[in-house]
């Protein structure tokens, strides 16, 4: 709806645009040419001379009469005007109308990620929960294997459920590595959950890096689940006010440091 209302405003734009210039060539040339005999008729020749092709009732070239009646003039007048309203105006009107609706997408798309959020966590919890379990590799203690599967028949509430069985993984240092995420990769109902959850994998051998910010080789799973909710949708304007926020911190506390040290 957005994108339509931009057009049509550009749409006035340009039939305004027109008008002023058929009242000038109606009043200038009316009575020598008939295709500016009358504002409509000069309006809809302009039309057709900035879309269609600038050509007399007969087929002849329109403009090319009005160069030899009028001179360099009119030429200059109709090269700068040609210009203005093909390059300008349209290109104009282009570049509003996909702004504007590459805008309503993003935040359509917001809207979306927001509204399924408790969706996607309790599908993201889940799948690592799944496969932390299924891995022997990763080092689940037998113990809490066994609490979390004594959940599954005490809540009635599956988000609930897979809160509580996520909350006690995080309880203990279960070391996710990279051959482990490798291995989940491959997992056919895991990358449907991240598709789902509307992440980016198509170069899905780059999570792990992604993720790995201090690039210890390892991820523990709180980590795992906060980077790949931070990997949905398209990049916002507080992700990168984020990042922003975050360097500057940064470089307060090592100002800091070499205060303290100098």
């Amino acid at each position: 709806a957005s994108g339509i209302r931009v057009l049509i405003w550009a749409i006035v734009l340009l039939i305004v645009l027109i008008y002023i210039v058929g009242v000038a060539l109606t009043n200038l040339v009316g009575s020598d040419f008939e295709e500016f005999s009358s504002l409509a008729a000069s309006m809809f020749t302009l039309f057709r001379c900035f879309t269609d092709g600038c050509a007399a009732y007969d087929g002849t070239p329109l403009s090319e009469q009005l160069r030899i009646r009028y001179g360099g003039i009119w030429m200059i007048s109709y090269i700068l005007m040609f210009m203005l309203v093909t390059v300008g105006v349209f290109n104009l009107i282009m570049a509003i109308f996909i702004d504007n609706v590459m805008n309503s997408q993003l935040d359509r798309k917001q809207q979306d990620i927001s509204r399924t959020a408790d969706k996607t966590e309790v599908a993201i919890k889940a799948s690592l929960i799944r496969l932390l379990l299924q891995s022997r590799t990763n080092g689940v203690p037998k113990q809490m294997e066994e609490e979390i599967k004594s959940l599954n028949g005490v809540f009635t509430s599956q988000t609930a459920r897979v809160r509580a069985q996520f909350d006690i993984l995080t309880s203990e240092q279960i070391i996710i590595t990279r051959n482990a995420f490798m291995v989940w990769l491959q997992d056919e109902t895991f990358l449907q959950v991240l598709v789902d959850a509307d992440i980016d994998i198509a170069n899905k051998i780059s999570l792990f890096d992604v993720m790995d910010a201090d690039m210890g080789g390892w991820l523990s799973v709180e980590e795992v689940y906060t980077g790949l909710v931070r990997l949905r949708g398209p990049v916002s304007k507080g992700d990168i006010v984020s990042i922003g926020l975050r360097v500057r911190h940064i470089t307060r506390l090592l100002h800091a440091e070499t205060d303290n040290a100098s």
